[in-house]
């Protein structure tokens, strides 16, 4: 039967390349890699033991590259020219090689099955070998591999497994880390077993009826006679259907009074096949299914379930403060928890397929979901990596569309980009045609550095795929939708208002950026005016902004000291920056007023108050006394100008129909007194610890850079991080100092495990109990 073994556990991990002398017939002779760290006697107690997921890349010291060894004259990106070169775009974190290896047993028992070895995710150009045999290579960073490691099994005994990868190369212009980053594991099933599986449906919402089509591919290397069956369970685990027996291939069954998957009900069901072979059990395979009706409409845009609905998204990169690219399980389900709340309803995995573990919380948070194809090429390599990202996608209701590739300006329009285009489309739809397919275009032309006299010098790829997908430049929409009036479109990419969390001086030395001085900077304030036009547009389907958390690299709109991006509505930790509260106002029905400022200044200083609000009217308090009330334009903001500072309070308040719905009051802080701690997540065994810097009022102090020593027993800190983009403290150190006020430390725990937080002359906190 079939079972699956993690492999995540107490690996041996080594930093840097090994140079040492390799046995002669390591390629020339099987199984002679005994010599080395692929060999079983390979001495390796001096290695570091970690656990997968894991980024040694992350865990480097930035470092600032010389001027010799920057080129920002090559095909530079506007409002990215300083940080063209790709070490500043990496993060300025030193990317090398890494060797893993670890010892595992399979009981004798198992051999006449099948064993298969899965990475769903390694950094990069990776080799793989087992008990000294080489297993295999995979070059990209961002597909998995899965290798039938069956007869090099040492059976009723150990084994060795050695993986070294080499995390040098770039496939992006982005934070890419190193090493095992993904979940790794053994697939155990019987010599005949089910391989695939892929669930389609016709459905009727009307009657709320399906009819299925569980198509399963099947390995049968002795010809055995096999038959297949399937049962269907309800949410609560009920069994609602019986599909009978079949020497088919394919199984088809109708269904009644289904509950269809939504983003305000995301539904699921499970699916079981059942292989038999021969009269006996072989293989059982389990699928989760969420029944939607999803389509575009080139006048009125995206549909589900027959209902017209704006795509509100968020662009998002896979790493996270204090982690790097090696998030589990669990910081997916944070993550996508964070944006919901936000009030977003779709994701765009940028710019590489997504792990499964984000599909899986997709699926069951109803966010829609534009899983992103790394590269436009159609080479053989490539188109592997293409049926991956579908093979893994087709069967999560969560994924509505394809994108075959991102701002391909080098390629796009030319006539190999047109052809590529088709070659890609054409093998995504045999392998799932029940989706649609993108491409993020982009009017500018990184060839000659200039912007596109017309939307129909893309027409190469944007008639070849189903949506035609839009970064940035949306006062080409118009002429675009003139042009191809039968075609649905979608905003791909859209800026926002770009910012440190917390700062409101800029300080370009620090790389700390106000987002009040940007105002009048049409390039950079485009959160507002985008969201409006996108919203006002019913032929835009909706848009996905970039982006969605802060992230590790391409550090715009300051280079070196900055090591992570400030495009994010959130930080890097998931803190909530004052624009997060512009979208909460517009993408939810919850009544919303945030003041976008501390109240910490100098006394008699002027400032200019921003205000983010869903109200009819915002009302504005110094101390009790009104600034005056003004009203609320749909899909924008209110500014108050030249509000005097006083110590006290400021107190924004809501009015609809004249009722108050809504109020936020910020008050000015005393001197650091406490820290205070509490856990914004904690469940299976990972917990986001919140670290708070207060005064005796229990008011977070807003300019407070205390340093924080986080402490578990029964656990172990995974990383930490604080939001400044500028931060170099190593990601494993348990100190971290509080960045406006606020730090986060992430930990592995066992049951009952207690945190605490320490910091010089402060009150300290603890959690105990998880």
């Amino acid at each position: 039967m079939r079972e699956k073994v993690s492999l995540n556990k107490s690996w041996r991990f080594h930093p840097g390349d090994i140079l040492s002398v390799r046995n002669r017939w390591a390629w020339g002779k099987s199984g002679s890699w005994n010599q080395g760290p692929e060999s079983r006697n390979f001495d390796d107690s001096d290695w570091r033991t970690v656990d997968v997921p894991h980024d040694f890349v992350i865990e480097t010291e930035p470092y600032e590259y010389s001027a010799r060894e920057l080129d920002t004259s090559d095909n530079v990106i506007p409002l990215m020219e300083d940080v063209g070169n790709i070490h500043t775009t990496a993060g300025s974190f030193k990317k090398d090689v890494g060797w893993y290896r670890k010892r595992f047993d399979i009981p004798a028992s198992d051999e006449g099955g099948k064993i298969y070895l899965v990475f769903d995710g390694i950094y990069r150009d990776s080799y793989v070998f087992l008990n000294e045999f080489f297993i295999g290579s995979h070059r990209s960073g961002y597909t998995g591999v899965k290798y039938d490691i069956t007869d090099f099994v040492n059976y009723g005994g150990e084994n060795l497994l050695c993986v070294k990868c080499d995390a040098r190369e770039a496939e992006g212009w982005f934070y890419e880390g190193g090493g095992i980053y993904r979940n790794a594991y053994l697939l155990k099933t019987a010599k005949t077993h089910i391989e695939d599986v892929f669930i389609s449906y016709d459905a009727d919402m009307k009657n709320k009826t399906a009819r299925l089509k569980i198509s399963a591919e099947t390995d049968n290397p002795d010809n055995e006679s096999v038959t297949l069956s399937a049962a269907v369970y309800d949410a609560d685990g009920n069994e609602i259907l019986t599909v009978p027996e079949t020497v088919s291939d394919t199984l088809t069954a109708d269904m009644d009074s289904v509950v269809f998957w939504d983003i305000d009900d995301p539904y699921l069901y499970t699916v079981k096949l059942v292989l038999s072979a021969d009269g006996e059990v072989v293989d059982e395979y389990t699928e989760t299914l969420g029944i939607r009706v999803i389509g575009f409409d080139a006048d009125r845009g995206f549909f589900l379930n027959g209902r017209n609905i704006k795509l509100m998204g968020v662009c998002c990169h896979h790493n996270h403060g204090g982690l790097g690219t090696a998030l589990n399980d669990e910081i997916y389900r944070y993550r996508v928890s964070k944006i919901k709340e936000m009030g977003a309803n779709a994701y765009r995995c940028s710019h590489y397929p997504a792990a499964k573990a984000l599909l899986d919380e997709c699926d069951r948070q109803g966010i829609l979901v534009m899983d992103e194809n790394r590269l436009l090429s159609s080479a053989n390599e490539d188109l592997e990596q293409l049926e991956y990202m579908v093979r893994t996608a087709r069967n999560h209701p969560s994924v509505i569309m394809y994108s075959i590739g991102n701002e391909e300006a080098q390629s796009q329009t030319t006539p190999q980009g047109g052809r590529i285009a088709e070659t890609m489309v054409k093998a995504v739809k045999k392998l799932d045609p029940t989706r649609f397919v993108t491409e993020a275009m982009l009017m500018w032309n990184l060839r000659d550095k200039t912007m596109m006299e017309s939307p129909e010098c893309l027409s190469g790829i944007s008639e070849k795929v189903d949506v035609a997908g839009f970064n940035y430049h949306p006062e080409r929409w118009a002429e675009f939708h003139e042009m191809y009036p039968n075609q649905p479109m979608v905003s791909t990419e859209m800026g926002t208002f770009k910012s440190t969390r917390g700062c409101y001086d800029t300080d370009k030395e620090k790389c700390h950026l106000n987002m009040l001085d940007q105002f009048d900077d049409v390039g950079h304030l485009v959160g507002a005016q985008r969201w409006q036009m996108t919203n006002q547009t019913d032929y835009v389907s909706g848009l996905f902004l970039w982006t969605g958390f802060d992230y590790y690299g391409e550090p715009t709109p300051y280079a070196w000291p900055a090591i992570s991006s400030q495009f994010g509505i959130m930080d890097i930790c998931g803190y909530p920056k004052d624009f997060y509260y512009y979208y909460k106002s517009w993408w939810t029905d919850e009544p919303v007023v945030h003041i976008c400022s501390h109240w910490n200044f100098e006394k008699g200083e002027k400032r200019r108050i921003c205000v983010f609000s869903n109200a009819d009217e915002v009302e504005l308090f110094v101390n009790g006394k009104s600034i005056g009330k003004q009203p609320m334009k749909k899909d924008w903001y209110q500014i108050w100008n030249d509000i005097t500072y006083e110590p006290g309070e400021i107190k924004a308040v809501g009015y609809k129909a004249e009722e108050k719905v809504s109020e936020h009051i910020v008050k000015t802080a005393g001197e650091p007194y406490a820290v205070r701690i509490a856990a914004d997540f904690a469940e299976n065994g990972t917990a986001v610890i919140r670290a708070e810097i207060v005064d005796k009022d229990g008011i977070i102090v807003p300019t407070a850079d205390n340093e924080i020593e986080f402490l578990i027993d029964d656990g172990r800190l995974l990383g930490a991080s604080n939001g400044d983009p500028s931060d170099h403290t190593l990601v494993h150190s348990s100190r971290r100092r509080a960045f406006c006020g606020l730090a986060q430390a992430i930990f592995e725990y066992e049951k009952g495990a207690s945190v605490r937080a320490v910091a010089d002359g402060l009150q300290p906190a603890e959690i105990r109990g998880f």
